[in-house]
């Protein structure tokens, strides 16, 4: 099995922090594009979509971070806690600073409801080793001060440690990713869109035997329906609970049909929980 990892290339920024003045509108994410290893039948429709899809209400999802990482890189991430970010290590693998922007809801513009502070306090799991994304693709980002919630920044809460794989459920997905796989730069409104949870063994033989049963899951792409580029790090949602985050996408594109891969967050909450001392 080949994993095909591709970082799109960026526009230089100083390392500075960007003015006010300064636009978002040409920052692109970092992403993992991962070779199927057998061809996938688009068996259902979908309606919406990241892709091209919906803009939601601004703040419905209140937990929702931007990630400017190295003043280049895109990536989303959630508010777990007052302190802690949740991310893809693979977001953060190069990284020796991170902006965080809380509240937004367009990214490339400084709304009066956003929060923007910086950090270098990055915690990714141990076992995580870029380039190889499929497994502990997981990273927290300590806030340099408690981050206080209101009615545009909450925090999300996460499944246990005990919760299953959700086959079978219809979960929500959001970020600022484009919207076709031709698109350029980051969505300007954040966008959702409802997913089917496949079963593990499905996931496991479309992607081969790097897709760990254990530590990911993955939403059907029918529709075309899912996570695109600029989406890494976003968090899937039932109810009030976040139970995965976007890890990769199919090298065949966004709008083939292929299932988005996720990290499983109830396989890694005893370890979430040892770094934020459970505080969630």
């Amino acid at each position: 099995m080949k994993v095909a990892i591709y970082l799109l290339t960026l526009l230089h920024f100083t390392t500075a922090l960007p003015s006010q003045r300064s636009s978002r509108s040409d920052i692109k994410g970092i992403n993992l594009y991962v070779d199927p290893v057998s061809n996938y039948t688009v068996d259902e429709a979908v309606d919406g979509r990241i892709i091209g899809g919906d803009e939601i209400a601004p703040h419905t999802r209140a937990y929702q971070v931007a990630l400017i990482i190295n003043g280049q890189n895109f990536c989303s991430g959630s508010l777990i806690s007052q302190n802690y970010v949740l991310t893809a290590a693979h977001c953060t693998a190069t990284a020796s600073y991170v902006e965080l922007i809380f509240g937004a809801h367009n990214v490339n513009s400084y709304e009066s409801t956003q929060l923007r502070v910086t950090s270098n306090s990055i915690i990714s799991h141990p076992d995580y080793k870029n380039p190889y994304p499929l497994s502990n693709d997981i990273a927290l980002i300590k806030t340099p001060t408690p981050i206080v919630t209101n009615g545009y920044i909450n925090k999300t809460l996460l499944a246990s440690s005990d919760s299953g794989p959700y086959e079978g459920y219809t979960p929500a997905l959001s970020g600022w990713g484009t919207t076709s796989d031709s698109g350029t730069g980051i969505s300007t409104g954040l966008r959702h869109v409802w997913v089917g949870v496949l079963k593990n063994t499905e996931c496991a033989g479309i992607y081969g035997h790097t897709y760990d049963l254990t530590y990911n899951m993955c939403t059907s792409g029918a529709g075309p329906a899912g996570a695109c580029n600029g989406d890494s790090g976003s968090p899937l949602v039932v109810g009030p609970h976040q139970i995965g985050l976007v890890s990769f996408i199919s090298s065949r594109g966004c709008e083939y049909g292929d299932p988005t891969g996720y990290v499983r967050i109830g396989y890694y909450r005893p370890w979430i929980d040892q770094y934020t001392g459970g505080d969630l």
